[in-house]
């Protein structure tokens, strides 16, 4: 049976960093670039006209960035995930992407794995949190974040603190079901309960509240 074939979109204002990425994704047989862009402006038009499976964008571009790309295609109801690439961990540039819709955030020193298995987590409609970011922000220190999710939320159980814990350290459903011993559905149902106690959307939403609750 064949995989189907994941449609990226690249928007990178660096050529040499945009080539780089390039030949990254290129090793990965079911990601097909089917174009790339130098800002969110260049983007916008792309994706109108070729909707990709997944948006890889750089944050930090000239004239619209890569939060405002998001905004943007919220605003045309144009429900492209979007992958968040980033040089250094701002914790509030994390805050503010996570809250615009940021399907994931990676640190541009990847390696092609991490970034392969980024792009599959998101285009099955997913997260992707990866390390470097996550574990940043739960450093002593990190600012008070004004989050949505419920403001006493249900205690969770030791299996389900388990797997948020996971969730935060970057692992992909697949990866905490391995380390646990369980199936993928399990760990699925696992993360749907923790989002429901915790009154959030997504993985990103639910590893933030918990960095304010104080649970990872």
């Amino acid at each position: 049976m064949t995989t189907p074939t994941i449609r990226l979109l690249l928007v990178e204002d660096q050529q040499l960093v945009r080539e780089g990425l390039k030949g990254l994704i290129a090793l990965c047989p079911d990601i097909q670039l089917i174009g790339e862009a130098e800002d969110g402006v260049q983007a916008l038009e792309r994706i109108q006209a070729d909707i990709p499976d997944v948006v890889l964008s750089d944050m930090r571009m000239p004239r619209l960035d890569g939060i405002g790309l998001i905004r943007a295609l919220a605003a045309r109801q144009l429900p492209v995930p979007v992958l968040l690439l980033t040089t250094f961990d701002d914790r509030d540039a994390f805050d503010e992407a996570a809250r615009a819709g940021a399907k994931g955030f990676l640190l541009k020193a990847i390696s092609v794995e991490t970034l392969a298995e980024a792009i599959r987590e998101v285009a099955a409609g997913g997260t992707a949190l990866r390390p470097g970011l996550t574990e940043r922000a739960t450093r002593p220190g990190a600012t008070e974040r004004a989050f949505e999710g419920l403001p006493d939320p249900e205690p969770l159980s030791p299996k389900e603190l388990q797997v948020l814990r996971l969730v935060a350290s970057g692992r992909s459903n697949t990866e905490i079901a391995t380390l646990l011993g369980n199936s993928e559905g399990v760990i699925k149902n696992h993360c749907s309960a923790v989002f429901a106690k915790m009154g959030v959307r997504d993985r990103t939403q639910a590893v933030l509240r918990a960095i304010d609750l104080g649970w990872i």
